[in-house]
């Protein structure tokens, strides 16, 4: 997971706006539910800060340190990659933040929870086909038609009196058909070739 680049950070609860402490490197854009903000003022400079627990997040990269700053106050520094972008703070309410589609929740006993957003799927790309020949194969009569889709990657329509009796696919390598008789290999640079087998002589 990136560390986050934006220094702006924000604290809402019914109305109210707090700052977040963060590091440097960034920071998690934070919601407090409730009836009551929840500040890093509210934490003492002398308070005794004691770590609890260190917990893996829901991405796999990231980690969340949790402290203990006296009754039901606590807070959780997140981390990835030896960097800190953010600092939850509760007290006596859950506190959530988010950061590029990872979600973290710090409860009031220090309990941390996780989950990542799905990723959407990326769109299927879109092949252009594109007729490039339209030979007559080796019986005189069949015909074909030849298409490049990519690099390496081409289709052959194999035609009877207009009707398609085979596809071949070259994604790579060579592909081959036979009908009748009719052999006709399609190369992964779209070259075509075809020939007939010869017929046995009568007895």
């Amino acid at each position: 997971m990136r560390a986050p680049r934006t220094l702006r950070t924000a604290l809402v609860a019914t109305g109210v706006t707090a700052a977040l402490g963060v590091s440097a490197a960034g920071a998690f854009a934070v919601q407090t539910p409730g009836t009551a903000a929840v500040t890093p003022a509210g934490h003492s400079a002398k308070a005794k800060r004691v770590h609890v627990k260190t917990v893996k997040l829901a991405d796999k990269a990231s980690r969340a340190k949790v402290y203990r700053t006296g009754k039901n106050r606590y807070e959780a520094e997140i981390w990835a990659k030896g960097v800190k972008y953010g600092t939850l703070y509760t007290q006596g309410m859950p506190t959530h933040a988010q950061h590029n589609g990872l979600h973290v929740t710090l409860q009031p006993n220090g309990g941390v929870t996780s989950w990542v957003e799905r990723a959407e799927p990326k769109p299927e790309p879109v092949v252009k086909r594109v007729l490039v020949a339209t030979p007559t194969l080796a019986d005189g009569v069949t015909t074909a038609k030849v298409y490049r889709l990519a690099v390496n990657h081409y289709e052959a329509e194999v035609l009877a009196d207009g009707v398609r009796i085979d596809t071949l696919v070259a994604n790579g390598r060579a592909a081959y058909g036979e009908n009748n008789g009719l052999h006709v290999a399609l190369q992964p640079d779209g070259r075509l070739t075809s020939w007939v087998e010869p017929t046995a002589p009568e007895a």
